[in-house]
C-alpha cells in the first residue's frame, strides 16, 4: 500500500513539477562548480535564453506579468527552427542560484556571466514599465555572451488590458532585429493570442513567478487558476498539470543541460576567441552598443 501512495505521490502535476525543478537546479549547481572551466567558445552561436523582464519592484501587477509574458515570448521565439531556446527552468535555476530572480538581469554586464552558466550565446534582457494612462511598455536588447556586445533596444507597446499585444509585437521585431525571415505558417503562429483575458494571464505570471523561485506546489495552483479562468489558455492548461513534454521537447531539454555539463567538465588551455569566425557570426554580431528605437503603437 505504501509503495503504490508513493507511485501515485510523484505522478501528480506538483510532483512531478518538483521533480523537474530538482534536475534543473542540480544541473545549475554543476555549472556554477564549473565556471572557471566553462568554455562559451563551444556555445551554438544562435542559441538564444530569455529571462524574465524587470519591472519596478512596488509594482505588484506588472511583476507577475512580467514573468508570464518573458515564457509567453520564449515560446514564439522558439517557433522558429533557427533559434534554439534554453528552457526556462534550467534559466530559471541558475537565476537562483545568481539569488537574481526578484531582482532580474538588468545590467547587460551582468547577461554574458548567466548566457554562459546557461548554455546559451544570446542572452534576452528587458523591461516592462507603465506608460501614460494604461500603456504598458515591453522593452528588449539581445547580449551575446562571447563579445559581450549589445544589439537593438527595440520595444512596443499596448494598453494593459491588451498588454499580449505588445508582447507578439515585441516577438516580431525581435525576429526582425535578428535577421531571421518568418514563414507564413510562423508568423501566423506568433500573432496567436493565448490568451484575451488579462486575470488568466496575471494568474499564468504568478505560476511562472512562483517555479522560477523552485515553488512547484505554488506555481502549479496559479497555472490551474489561470486555466480556469480561460478555458482555451492551452499553455495554461499544460503548465497546470506539468505534462510530461513531448519527445522533441524532452529531447530539447536533455541537450540543453547536457550541454551545460558539458561546457562544464570540459576546461581549455588556450584563450577563448573572443569572436566566432565571421561568416558563422554575422547575423547577430555588432561592434557597438546600437541606439535605434523603435515604437511599435497598438490603438486601444
Amino acid at each position: 500500500m505504501l509503495a503504490l501512495s508513493a507511485i501515485a505521490c510523484a505522478s501528480t502535476p506538483v510532483a512531478r513539477r518538483a521533480t523537474l525543478i530538482a534536475d534543473a537546479d542540480k544541473a545549475a549547481k554543476a555549472a556554477l562548480a564549473h565556471e572557471a572551466t566553462l568554455n562559451p567558445g563551444k556555445i551554438p552561436p544562435r542559441t538564444f535564453s530569455v529571462v524574465p523582464f524587470s519591472v519596478a519592484a512596488t509594482d505588484t501587477l506588472l511583476r507577475p506579468l512580467s514573468f508570464g509574458l518573458a515564457d509567453l515570448l520564449m515560446n514564439d521565439l522558439a517557433k522558429s527552427p533557427m533559434l534554439h531556446l534554453v528552457e526556462r527552468l534550467q534559466t530559471e535555476a541558475i537565476l537562483r542560484e545568481l539569488d537574481l530572480v526578484d531582482v532580474g538581469v538588468t545590467d547587460p554586464k551582468q547577461a554574458p556571466r548567466v548566457g554562459r552558466l546557461v548554455g546559451a550565446r544570446q542572452i534576452l534582457i528587458g523591461e516592462a514599465t507603465r506608460g501614460n494612462g494604461s500603456i504598458i511598455r515591453l522593452s528588449a536588447r539581445v547580449v551575446d555572451v562571447i563579445s559581450a556586445t549589445v544589439q537593438d533596444l527595440v520595444f512596443a507597446e499596448a494598453p494593459l488590458e491588451r498588454v499580449i499585444d505588445a508582447e507578439k509585437e515585441l516577438a516580431l521585431l525581435l525576429f526582425e532585429r535578428l535577421g531571421i525571415t518568418l514563414t507564413p505558417a510562423q508568423k501566423l503562429s506568433i500573432e496567436q493570442r493565448q490568451t484575451t483575458q488579462l486575470a488568466a494571464l496575471v494568474a499564468y505570471g504568478r505560476g511562472v513567478q512562483a517555479e522560477a523561485h523552485g515553488d512547484a506546489a505554488g506555481a502549479t495552483a496559479a497555472f490551474e487558476d489561470a486555466a480556469r479562468l480561460d478555458a482555451a489558455f492551452t499553455a495554461a492548461h499544460n503548465q497546470a498539470v506539468a505534462a510530461a513534454p513531448a519527445p522533441a521537447a524532452a529531447a530539447q531539454r536533455t541537450f540543453s543541460v547536457a550541454r551545460v555539463l558539458d561546457l562544464a567538465t570540459t576546461a581549455v588551455n588556450a584563450p577563448v576567441a573572443t569572436k566566432l569566425p565571421e561568416a558563422v557570426d554575422a547575423p547577430l554580431a555588432v561592434s557597438s552598443i546600437l541606439s535605434l528605437l523603435i515604437t511599435v503603437r497598438v490603438a486601444p
